[in-house]
């Protein structure tokens, strides 16, 4: 087999023959990081935390901070149908959608149930760029008949995310345009630290912010140029640790923890819950129905979408849990077990029980330092997912060999007010 077949095979399975790779920003983002804690995402290792879990979540939300997002898939779909096959692969109508404008959106398979979910780009004419979980077979699946060609950018561009209530005045800094103004979910062409750049006014933690897509081969320069500009405001890189947590606050979920991939690629998440049939969900059950637009005309799902509303809805709705994490602390100290209440997302669903029987599950469960809250997403009965349902999650007293019904209240999303604009 030649090197190239045997990338082509890893690529297929999220596995590389030659091992885990470095991020475009991985020689500056090893430099900084002061601890040996990385995270495996998808076929990259990014820094876990830097320092200070705390002080970077604490960037996000009051400062500033910049954070490696570059593991995320991207697809370019360009040639003269492309505009043709996005509209059939996603539920949004792409009649608004202009050069230079991104749509968040869904794309699900034929049963209505989502392979992922994550940003569009319209990056010319004939050209859409995909980011969010892998996606590339089941896009080339659909791709028949269609006048486009596909390419696999993953490892072309890194994505630098820069967040946080002072993130224009690095931004603007960055790029020396002092007026800097984009309007959420734009797209813009700049230079920072002598290399064009995409510029998105995006972001994962709810919180004003930029996402740079950056060539490979300039990752360093452009990282360099970003820490330069938001040297004077304080600004501190996060990991992946702090974004995930930031996420889950803002009420943001992602493919694997929060719902199974509904198509052929295998997904980038290392979890259990990330194939398993009985998380597949439709985008009505993740609070994703605004963004399905029926009346454009048919796309992947359409049918059974439809027929899921006709029937009255999906059987479960997504919705916030509030954890009674007193409860767990002083069942933990009645077992001499010490308290394990921590601000790290798990990504093992956990069970929800309410009216005497298991009625859904929780997922992304994490303590919420900015809420002061344990909180997580309940995937529940919609009957129960109305906020101010009392429900329990099943938690697990490690070493005890013995679980308890944690008790929970269903909470709207998110859980804190998002400062996107």
């Amino acid at each position: 087999m030649t090197a190239d077949q045997e990338w082509r095979r890893a690529r297929t399975s999220r596995f590389r023959p030659d091992g885990i790779i470095g991020t475009p920003f991985h020689g500056r983002t090893a430099r900084r990081s002061a601890t040996p804690w990385y995270f495996n995402w998808d076929l990259c290792h990014v820094v876990d935390v830097y320092d200070d879990f705390h002080a970077e979540l604490g960037a996000i939300r009051t400062n500033v901070a910049m954070g490696d997002m570059s593991p995320l898939c991207k697809v370019l779909i360009s040639g003269p149908d492309s505009g043709r096959l996005v509209d059939w692969l996603i539920t949004r109508d792409t009649a608004g959608l202009h050069p230079g404008g991104i749509y968040y959106t869904p794309w699900c398979n034929e049963d209505g149930r989502l392979v992922s979910d994550g940003l569009l780009f319209r990056t010319g004419e004939d050209a859409y760029l995909f980011t969010g979980d892998p996606s590339y077979e089941w896009f080339a699946s659909q791709a028949g008949g269609y006048d486009v060609t596909l390419t696999d950018q993953t490892d072309d561009l890194g994505i630098l995310a820069v967040q946080g209530p002072r993130s224009r005045e690095v931004m603007a800094a960055a790029t020396g345009v002092d007026d800097l103004e984009m309007d959420f979910s734009r797209l813009g062409r700049f230079e920072i630290g002598g290399v064009e750049v995409d510029v998105a006014r995006q972001g994962f933690t709810g919180e004003h912010g930029y996402e740079i897509l950056a060539p490979r081969q300039a990752g360093d320069r452009v990282w360099d140029a970003v820490a330069a500009a938001g040297e004077p405001f304080g600004i501190r890189p996060c990991g992946e640790w702090a974004i995930d947590v930031a996420r889950v606050e803002a009420g943001l979920l992602i493919p694997g923890p929060d719902y199974a991939n509904g198509g052929p690629d295998v997904t980038g998440s290392h979890t259990v819950s990330a194939s398993d049939p009985e998380f597949r969900s439709s985008p009505f059950e993740l609070r994703m129905g605004r963004f399905v637009d029926f009346d454009k005309g048919d796309f992947v799902g359409r049918d059974a979408l439809v027929a899921e509303q006709e029937a009255g809805g999906p059987p479960r709705r997504m919705a916030g849990l509030d954890i009674d994490w007193r409860a767990i602390t002083e069942a933990h100290v009645e077992r001499g077990v010490a308290p394990n209440v921590s601000p790290r997302v798990e990504w093992v669903a956990k069970p929800v029980t309410g009216e005497g029987r298991t009625v859904g599950r929780a997922s992304s469960v994490t303590w919420g330092p900015t809420v002061g809250k344990l909180i997580g997403f309940g995937h529940l009965e919609r009957e129960l997912a109305r906020a101010g349902t009392r429900v329990a999650v099943t938690w697990e007293i490690p070493g005890a060999g013995e679980s308890i019904p944690a008790p929970a209240i269903v909470a709207e999303l998110p859980f804190l007010a998002l400062h996107r604009a």
